[in-house]
């Protein structure tokens, strides 16, 4: 008799090469939902390599979250006071634009 495999989300989590998360950034009620740790228990720790939110995309990187790209009209400092977890500028940063329709 095996063991019973992992399954679901955790399980594609674990042997993934990378994750990437889309998400709202804030709760309905304007809360962060990124956060410097996480409230729930993790089944697949340090395995989301990008964050694309509804105001940017940010890098989940050794040093910490870097900000690759904010939506318009979005400064910095809007930006990390809606997000629980401190946030870098990268140095490559800039304004997220829409496809051209053709």
């Amino acid at each position: 008799m095996t063991a019973p495999s992992v399954g679901g989300a955790m399980d594609l989590a674990v042997g993934a090469k990378a994750i990437r998360v889309l998400m709202e950034h804030t709760t309905k009620d304007g809360k962060p939902r990124i956060l410097t740790q996480c409230r729930y228990p993790l089944t697949a720790p340090h395995c989301v390599k990008v964050i694309y939110s509804s105001l940017a995309v940010i890098d989940v990187a050794p040093g910490g979250l870097v900000v690759r790209e904010t939506v318009p009209d979005l400064d910095f400092a809007q930006l990390q006071a809606v997000t629980g977890a401190a946030l870098k500028i990268s140095p490559e940063w800039r304004v997220l634009e829409a496809p051209a329709l053709s």
